[in-house]
C-alpha cells in the first residue's frame, strides 16, 4: 500500500546538490605531475605526430573528457598527466615566440576540469589559472579555436559567478550576463556539437538553481531550455538532451513545491492551489522527457542510475499531487520501482553514486507499510 499521503514537496536538495555537482573520484593522485600509467599509450592511440608535444598533450586532454562520465577517476589521472605535461612543455620553452593557441587552450581547459572534479581542494585557485591560459590562447587569434576558447571562458564565469551568488548575493552577477552573451555568440557564429550544447545547457540549468528568486533562475532554465529543444529538433531520439530538458522541467516544479506554504488541512483535499496546478503541468511534462529518455536509453543497454533516480523523484512528486487515492498509489509504485532499479544498477556496477535521501527515506516506508 503507498505511504501516507503528505503535502507535495519538491526534494530539497537535489536541485542545490546538482547545482554544485562534482564526480566524486575514488582516489586521488597526489601530485598534480602524476602521469596515468596508459598515458603514452593514450597518445599513440590518438595518432599524435613524433615529437609534436603539444598535440601530445591535447591528446591526452581529448582522452580526458572521453573518461569524465564513464570514469571519472581515469579521467582524473589523465587531467593531472594533461597538465603534467603541460608544465614540463611550458618550463623546456626557451623561443620567443609563443607556444600554438592549442596548448594554452589545452592547458586551461584541464585546469578548469581537474578543478571540477578534484573534490579537496578549492575551485577558485583552479578558476583563475585556467582562465589566465585561456586568454593567452584567445591573444593568439587562431580562428579554429576562437569559439571553443569562448565556449570554455563562459564555464569558467559562470562558476566564478556562482561562488557570489552560493555566499547570498542574489543578484544575478555580471560574470554571468556575460558568459551566457558569449554563450550566444558563440553558437550563433558556428556549428556546435549536439553533446557540447547539452554539457553547456546542464552547466547554465545548475547555475539557474542557485538563485532564490523566480525571475532569476527563469532567465537560466530558459536559456537550457531552448538550447535543448535546438538539440531535439535535429536529434529527436537524444536521451542526454531530453534527459536535460526533463530535469529543467522538474527543477522548476520543485522550486514552486518548495515554496508552497504549508497549511493546515483538516479536511480532504480535493483542489490543487494554483501553484499546484503550475507544479503539476510542470511535473507531467518533465516525466515525458524522462520516460523518453529512458526508452532511449534501454534501446542501447544504457540506462543510468541518474536517469532513474530523476524518473522516481518525477513519479514521487506527481503522486503527491493526484487526488485520486487509486491513481496516486500506482504512480507510487512506478517511483518504487525506478529506486529499486537505481539501486541495483549502483550496486551491480559498484558505483559511488547516493539516492537522494526522500527517495530512499520514501522507498523505507512504503517497504513498511505494505
Amino acid at each position: 500500500m503507498p505511504v501516507e499521503k503528505k503535502r507535495p514537496r519538491g526534494l530539497k536538495g537535489s536541485a542545490a546538490a546538482k547545482a554544485n555537482k562534482k564526480t566524486k573520484t575514488e582516489e586521488h593522485p597526489t601530485s598534480t605531475t602524476e602521469l596515468p600509467e596508459n598515458a603514452q599509450t593514450v597518445v599513440i592511440d590518438k595518432i599524435v605526430e613524433e615529437g609534436d608535444e603539444v598535440g601530445e598533450a591535447a591528446a591526452l586532454f581529448e582522452s580526458a573528457l572521453e573518461k569524465l562520465e564513464t570514469d571519472p577517476t581515469a579521467a582524473l589521472s589523465l587531467l593531472r598527466g594533461t597538465i603534467h605535461e603541460s608544465d614540463r612543455i611550458l618550463r623546456n620553452h626557451d623561443s620567443k615566440e609563443p607556444l600554438p593557441a592549442l596548448f594554452y587552450y589545452t592547458y586551461g581547459s584541464a585546469l578548469y576540469e581537474l578543478g571540477r572534479l578534484t573534490e579537496d581542494e578549492e575551485f577558485e585557485p583552479y578558476l583563475d589559472a585556467a582562465e589566465e591560459r585561456l586568454n593567452e590562447s584567445l591573444a593568439l587569434k587562431d580562428t579554429e579555436l576562437h569559439n571553443k576558447i569562448h565556449l570554455a571562458l563562459a564555464k569558467i564565469w559562470l562558476a566564478k559567478a556562482a561562488s557570489a551568488v552560493s555566499e547570498g548575493d542574489q543578484n544575478i552577477p555580471e560574470l554571468s550576463l556575460k558568459a551566457l552573451k558569449t554563450l550566444d555568440e558563440a553558437l550563433a557564429s558556428s556549428e556546435i556539437s549536439s553533446k557540447t550544447v547539452v554539457e553547456l545547457a546542464d552547466i547554465v540549468q545548475n547555475h539557474g538553481d542557485l538563485y532564490e528568486s523566480l525571475e532569476s533562475r527563469n532567465k537560466f532554465r530558459t536559456w537550457a531550455e531552448n538550447a535543448l529543444e535546438k538539440v531535439l529538433k535535429d536529434e529527436p531520439a537524444n536521451a542526454e538532451a531530453l534527459s536535460g530538458l526533463g530535469y529543467c522541467k522538474l527543477s522548476f516544479a520543485n522550486y514552486l513545491l518548495d515554496n508552497i506554504e504549508e497549511a493546515d488541512e483538516q479536511e480532504e483535499k480535493t483542489e490543487l492551489t494554483e501553484d499546484e496546478e503550475k507544479a503539476y503541468k510542470a511535473i507531467l511534462e518533465s516525466k515525458k522527457y524522462f520516460e523518453k529518455a529512458k526508452e532511449e536509453l534501454v534501446k542501447v543497454d544504457k540506462v543510468s542510475h541518474q536517469i532513474l533516480s530523476d524518473l522516481a523523484e518525477t513519479y514521487l512528486n506527481e503522486a503527491n499531487l493526484v487526488l485520486k487515492e487509486e491513481e496516486q498509489s500506482a504512480i507510487y509504485k512506478k517511483a518504487v520501482e525506478n529506486i529499486k532499479e537505481a539501486n541495483s544498477l549502483i550496486e551491480e556496477k559498484k558505483l559511488e553514486f547516493i539516492l537522494p535521501e526522500a527517495l530512499t527515506s520514501f522507498l523505507e516506508e512504503f517497504e513498511a507499510e505494505e
